[in-house]
């Protein structure tokens, strides 16, 4: 928990808090990233299916990808992180959404 004083915030999460706080915060943006870019569960099963053309296919299961790619990024930063402040400042940087989607 954060509370805010007069001094600024202070921080009363243990470490431990702070980074599982923060890796559930990041599995978290990227789940939105892949639901944002138009993949729900029906579409993603649908490419593991290969049910699309071949292409679109492997375009949904290499976003896939890159999205587990820079959240297993994140979770080994926030892992390695000796501060709370060095956990929270580890950012998720979403990959560019491919336009044959």
């Amino acid at each position: 928990m954060k509370i805010s004083s007069a001094n600024g915030v202070i921080d009363l999460r243990s470490l431990s808090e702070a980074k599982d706080w923060c890796i559930q915060n990041n599995r978290s943006i990227c789940s939105d990233a892949i639901q944002n870019a138009g993949l729900d569960e029906k579409t993603q099963l649908n490419a593991i299916a290969g049910i699309y053309e071949p292409a679109r296919c492997e375009a949904i299961k290499n976003y896939i990808a890159a999205c587990r790619n820079e959240y297993l990024r994140c979770k080994a930063l926030i892992l390695a992180a000796t501060t709370n402040d060095e956990a929270d400042s580890v950012t998720f940087i979403a990959p560019p959404v491919p336009e044959n989607l």
